[in-house]
């Protein structure tokens, strides 16, 4: 039998929001929404160009997502909440002096990437970030970007969402990985 997904309630949600400071720290609030409202999986996030959820004038109503295990792209509807997270973390990145061209990192980091010179956001400082907010909230549990998709997901199914389409929008190959994630049985919960 495979272990119980965790994921987050409406409080521990909230918990995990209140511990970030300093100059990045709503950068990093907005990061935790977004997957939150989104789904996504980390390296979907972080591969996130600035053209896939703005249009230069407004922030779009669905992002568009380039697979991290090679499926087509697909479309991945933004809420509220979502456009507001990127509508910020846009203009924290102007603030800082970044570009917002269509090709620039949705997501920038600190400092550059020594692996292409960018300054996009890697996978490994978003599972940093979500480690210090864990702890600073005190979760009893090890709280990760993942448990932000499944928290996502279970909102789905309680809000009555079909299985099919949570397939999509979680971008699994196969509708039978979601069945067994989120099917019938019982694994998902806090």
């Amino acid at each position: 039998m495979k272990p119980k997904i965790r994921t987050l309630n409406e409080s521990q949600a909230a918990a995990l929001m209140q511990g970030t400071w300093g100059r990045w720290g709503e950068r990093d609030r907005q990061i935790v929404v977004f997957i939150l409202h989104t789904g996504l999986k980390i390296r979907e996030f972080v591969n996130l160009n600035v053209g896939d959820a703005y249009t230069g004038k407004r922030v779009r109503k669905t992002a568009r997502v380039k697979s991290s295990i090679g499926l087509p792209e697909r479309r991945v509807p933004l809420d509220r909440a979502a456009r507001e997270a990127i509508a910020v973390i846009l203009d924290f990145s102007s603030r800082q002096g970044f570009s917002l061209e269509p090709d620039q990192p949705l997501v920038v980091s600190r400092q550059k990437n020594r692996k292409n010179g960018s300054y996009r956001i890697t996978t490994r400082q978003v599972q940093r970030i979500m480690k210090t907010l864990s702890e600073d909230a005190e979760l009893e549990f090890k709280t990760t970007p993942q448990t932000l998709r499944h928290t996502f997901a279970a909102a789905m199914l309680r809000d009555g969402k079909e299985m099919k389409l949570l397939q999509q929008l979680l971008g699994h190959r196969s509708i039978k990985t979601t069945r067994d994630l989120y099917g019938a049985h019982g694994r998902v919960g806090g």
